[in-house]
This record gives C-alpha cells, structure tokens and sequence, in this order.
C-alpha cells in the first residue's frame, strides 16, 4: 500500500479587513497538516486547488483598487513556496500533483488578457515548481488508484455536493471548493462495491469578508489514506482541525 495526503483551499493571499492587510490562509491548519505530514511521509502529494488565492488580480477586486492596495501576486506565490512548496519538495515522494481551482485560473485570464505575460504568469512560473509536479488543468481530474481527485469549483448540489458528485461522476472522487466536509455513498446491484464522494475541507480561514459574518458550513481538516494491494484498494481518511488541533491516531498536531 502506498500513502497520499491531499491539501484542498489553502487560499494563501490576504484580503482587505477594517483597513487592515489580514491572511485568508490559516497559518495554524497549515502547520498541522505539515506536521502530520513529516510524520506520515506520503508517496504521494496532491494540491487540490486555490492553494494560490490570486485576490491581488480577483475580477472581484476590479475597479476596487483600495481593496487591493499593497497586494501583490509575486509575493504572495514566494510566501506560498517558502511555506508551503519547499517543505513538500523535500519528502522523498513518488508523485505531486497540484490540480488547478478557480483561483488559479484568475492567472489564465489575466494572460488572455495581456498575452505577452505567457509563460510568466501561469501556477508552474511563479511557485517554481520543478518537473517533478504533475499540473491538472482547470476541470480535470487526478487519478489515484481507485480514487479520483478534482478540485470541486464544476460540482453543484448546493448544500448536497457530495452526494451531487457521487451521482455525477460514478466513481470515488474527493473534491474541495466547497470548504465543508461531507460524504455519500452509493451502491447497485451491478456494483456492490459502491462509491463514495467526499468533500474536503477547507485550510483557511473560516470568516471571509464577503462573508458578511454570516453563518456557513465551513470546516477546516486535510485528507490523507492509503491505495494500492492486490486489489488496488483504498482506505482514506479525513481529520478535522478543531482550533488549530488535529488529533489522529491519538496524536495531538497542534498548529
């Protein structure tokens, strides 16, 4: 059997707050689920998408320039390496992957726009990410054993995703985008085996601003497991980050 861990929604960038330059990323969920991580030691690593927030060039923010003032994407995807990249780069791996979300796709549009920024602004450029890391395109999926990850922005259902995606795709997929945690199964009577669908949560923070304060499903965790054996089985699991505190295997990872 061979271990995976797989990141969803880290978001690392910042948002305009009272004034104020705050992080949409948690610094603390991230540390968990890094030090899990080393203990761990996974074959395989995936980056399920908006790991880059990519606010600074948002059409959201356009025509908004207070709402981005002092932003800037370079700096944001230098922080996301050192944070993030590097420490990943130095596990001896067999595979890492980082499937392109909706964020990131912000930089494809900005090179529609200006297309003399082809090839400078694109995931691969600007986090320096050696050959080593597999790109999933926007839409399109990793496959991992019986297992098949997407980043989850082309996933509806509303509040039933899970059970959305299960249905849609007929297969085992794990998805983020919607920065809950939720599962469904499905069987039939040609298929006894089944499938499931499972939404990650979520690595940052919990309170966007557009958010208004309301209440929403937001959850915190990371997605981890083993594939492979004879029957090119899986086994998967999904800890939540309570306060910055995972507990796993009766281990406590503090962030």
């Amino acid at each position: 059997m061979e271990k995976f861990v797989s990141l969803y929604d880290l978001h690392w960038g910042y948002e305009r707050r009272a004034g104020h330059k705050v992080p949409l990323h948690d610094q603390k969920a991230l540390n968990v689920a890094l030090r899990f991580i080393q203990d761990f030691k996974p074959d395989h690593v995936i980056l399920g998408g908006d790991t880059l927030d990519c606010g600074a060039i948002s059409h959201h923010n356009h025509g908004k320039p207070g709402a981005v003032e002092g932003f800037r994407l370079l700096s944001d995807a230098n922080e996301l390496r050192a944070a993030l990249i590097e420490p990943i780069e130095q596990l001896r791996t067999k595979s890492l992957t980082y499937i392109v979300g909706n964020h990131e796709d912000w930089l494809t549009d900005l090179v529609e726009q200006i297309p003399a920024l082809e090839g400078i602004v694109d995931v691969r450029s600007m986090l320096k990410l050696s050959k080593k890391w597999e790109i999933v395109p926007i839409g399109e999926s990793k496959r991992l054993g019986k297992l098949i990850f997407v980043h989850g922005d082309q996933i509806k259902g509303g509040e039933h995703s899970a059970k959305w995606a299960t249905v849609a795709y007929e297969a085992n997929v794990r998805f983020g985008h919607h920065h809950t945690y939720q599962v469904y199964t499905k069987t039939s009577s040609i298929d006894s085996n089944g499938h499931t669908g499972i939404a990650i949560p979520c690595l940052c923070r919990k309170g966007p601003r557009y958010g208004g304060g309301s209440p929403n499903r937001w959850v915190q965790g990371f997605h981890w497991g083993y594939v492979g054996g004879p029957n090119n089985t899986f086994n998967d699991y999904v800890s939540v980050i309570i306060n910055g505190v995972a507990t796993i295997n009766g281990k406590s990872y503090v962030g």
